[in-house]
């Protein structure tokens, strides 16, 4: 680019200018009143090295990734009903090559995970039918069937290993469908899964109403909290503290840490 060539010695434009000073680190060292050569000689090969690194990253910016799109509804809209057709009109070439549809109407409802890159796809349809993909493309990687009802599914650490929460027991699988493990210690029935990544933590939530962790590198339960609210069957963690949210079958809507025995918010929705 431009820049590449003010590498060069190139003269810079006003635009590059610009661009080069959203990168600079501030005003350098000077080497006056350095008596020492080797000390000079020391600063100003410093001060070339920041120099050249502000350009080259002033250079690279247009490859940065640009800022997430939104939907904007306008009026009396409502950005959910928006159909995907409208969605795909509104967007560029590129990224509307990347939609596809998938029917699976036999063996459904489907459960759905992703991991944490996006790139695996883990699906679990209710009656018993598990497959693991590429996102991209959809190519299925693995499947199998279970011949069980499955309530709820997901990645582990990531794609080599997953759990399911089949019709009496919670299992392990890895990447190929091969069972791990057992978990009879959850039962009677498990109805939802989150793992916590940055914990190592796979919650579990069932038809009694327990709420239980797993750390999934040892897999003993870490926390076993009793909600005393009856059934469960949705659970949600927040991505950036790791706490659950719980919604039971009463309109109660609780949220849950592993190191307190009671809700840490607890209200009627």
């Amino acid at each position: 680019g431009k820049l590449m060539a003010v590498e060069m010695g190139a003269k810079m434009t006003k635009v590059d200018k610009e661009r080069k000073a959203k990168y600079s680190r501030g005003e350098g060292n000077t080497t006056k009143g350095v008596a020492k050569p080797f000390l000079k000689r020391k600063i100003k090969r410093s001060e070339k090295k920041i120099t050249m690194g502000s350009m080259r990253a002033a250079q690279t910016e247009i490859l940065l990734p640009t800022e997430p799109g939104v939907l904007e509804a306008e009026g009396m809209e409502r950005t959910d009903r928006f159909s995907q057709e409208q969605v795909a009109g509104a967007v560029d070439m590129q990224t509307r090559r990347k939609a596809y549809n998938v029917s699976l109407e036999q063996l459904g409802p489907y459960r759905a995970s992703f991991t944490a890159n996006g790139r695996k796809l883990l699906l679990g349809g209710r009656k018993g039918h598990i497959a693991v993909a590429n996102w991209d493309g959809f190519n299925i990687l693995s499947e199998i069937q279970v011949q069980e009802t499955v309530r709820d599914l997901t990645f582990l650490r990531d794609s080599s290993m997953f759990a399911v929460a089949q019709q009496k027991n919670l299992y392990i699988y890895d990447a190929k469908g091969t069972e791990l493990h057992c978990m009879r210690n959850h039962r009677p029935q498990v109805n939802r899964l989150q793992f916590l990544r940055y914990h190592y933590l796979l919650a579990t939530i069932g038809s009694t109403g327990m709420l239980r962790y797993l750390d999934v590198s040892t897999g003993a339960n870490v926390a076993e909290l009793p909600t005393r609210l009856g059934e469960c069957d949705c659970m949600r963690a927040n991505p950036w503290n790791a706490v659950l949210h719980l919604g039971h079958t009463n309109g109660t809507v609780t949220l849950w840490s592993p190191n307190v025995h009671e809700p840490l918010v607890k209200m009627l929705c």
